[in-house]
């Protein structure tokens, strides 16, 4: 019985650390080459909340913005899919990787 319950928590503990990819996967995304870009406007929602909290905090700090734009400047993937959807550099708000290595960029 004990070993059950152990193994239930590991997953429910694994499940929930995909929670904010399975949030930018349910937002209007556009999917190009590995490259997954999600415009945080579509994450205003009460299942993403939180996530959009976090990116229009992180939007006002000049520093992470920056640190964002710049792993898509050294990224000819990212910064290829963004031209291809005519998305500005100075709109990248944030860059993750993807459970599958993609890469998502949260984008104003």
């Amino acid at each position: 019985m004990n070993k059950t319950i152990k193994i239930a928590l590991a997953g429910m503990l694994a499940a929930s650390s995909l929670g904010g990819i399975a949030a930018a996967q349910t937002a209007a995304t556009t999917m190009t080459e590995g490259v997954n870009i999600v415009r945080i406007e579509t994450l205003d929602n009460d299942s993403t909340r939180g996530q959009f909290d976090r990116l229009q905090l992180q939007a006002t700090d000049k520093d992470q913005v920056a640190e964002a734009q710049a792993e898509v400047t050294a990224d000819p993937a990212i910064a290829s899919a963004l031209k291809e959807q005519s998305i500005e550099l100075m709109n990248v708000i944030d860059v993750d990787t993807a459970a599958n290595g993609g890469k998502i960029v949260y984008v104003r």
